[in-house]
């Protein structure tokens, strides 16, 4: 038989593939596997940097999702493209039978085990720190008032300690990098300009000031007479009486005390220095004449 023989068609179709062939095919599905990679990476990097927006929109869950995609992809292409490997997955459904490959199936792997195998996001402990506007260490409230806290539609309460601090043990996950509104229930006190904070940690600082004083009341004689244009001074602010010996006196917040000491003097009259509460309640101010004999 000559050496020259041609092959039958069926060792030709044994006949492998050049090399040449093969390292085409690879290539395609390697730089598809590489391009899905770049792209599941360039998705995390998006997240990342705007990962406070995300979280403040709610949608940190749903994002996450999106880079299972091109990362599902990516391993199906390598492994069953380039690698060449072969994998199927054959089941009954609805009376037939489901036949997959296996690209297909670790596509899908890849997707469904995504959602189960990150943990879900837990709720987290709160503590609220009110200071006064010198600093953290300015602890004007101990153990007298509350923090109010809103979070969406529902308001919490937290008293405040010796320290300063209210504690609130579950905020919800979702408002992990939001700014919800904080505000103070406490006589006498106030919060700051900017009572909308961000919960970027387990706590937060927040600056509270004495409100303004309302100092009213009125300032008669020993027979009971009002007194007309009587001084009446706060520490350096200052107001005078008018008809029937009325005053209203504003002190600002940066100078309400404790204890307050209200300086009333008049023409003719000794002058009047007493300590009061400022609790709200009308002063009422009696002057005595000065003895001219």
């Amino acid at each position: 038989m000559s050496a020259s023989r041609k092959r039958s068609p069926l060792q030709a179709r044994d006949k492998p593939p050049r090399a040449g062939r093969n390292w085409g095919k690879i290539a395609q599905y390697a730089l598809l596997s590489l391009g899905s990679f770049a792209g599941g990476l360039l998705f995390v990097f998006l997240f990342l940097r705007n990962a406070r927006l995300l979280v403040s929109l709610g949608l940190v869950g749903r994002f996450y999702y999106l880079t299972l995609i091109p990362l599902a992809l990516s391993a199906a292409s390598f492994l069953f493209g380039a690698l060449r490997s072969i994998g199927i997955y054959r089941g009954k459904l609805f009376g037939g039978v489901l036949e997959l490959g296996g690209p297909v199936v670790i596509f899908s792997l890849v997707i469904i085990g995504g959602f189960y195998f990150p943990p879900p996001e837990s709720n987290f402990p709160l503590t609220v720190y009110v200071h006064g506007p010198a600093g953290p260490q300015d602890l004007l409230l101990r153990n007298q008032g509350a923090v109010l806290l809103d979070l969406g539609g529902d308001r919490r309460s937290a008293p405040i300690g010796d320290k300063g601090q209210a504690f609130f043990p579950e905020v919800p996950a979702n408002f992990r990098g939001q700014g919800v509104n904080v505000a103070l229930d406490a006589p006498g006190y106030e919060s700051s300009d900017n009572s909308r904070l961000e919960l970027d940690g387990t706590s937060l600082y927040l600056e509270v000031r004495r409100k303004p004083l309302r100092i009213a009341g009125n300032v008669i004689d020993k027979t009971g007479k009002p007194v007309v244009g009587a001084m009446v001074r706060v520490d350096g602010i200052s107001t005078t009486s008018v008809e029937q010996g009325r005053f209203d006196l504003v002190v600002p917040s940066n100078h309400v005390l404790e204890m307050i000491v209200l300086h009333v003097s008049a023409d003719r009259y000794e002058t009047w220095d007493q300590e009061i509460i400022p609790d709200g309640t009308p002063v009422r101010v009696e002057l005595n004449r000065k003895d001219f004999t």
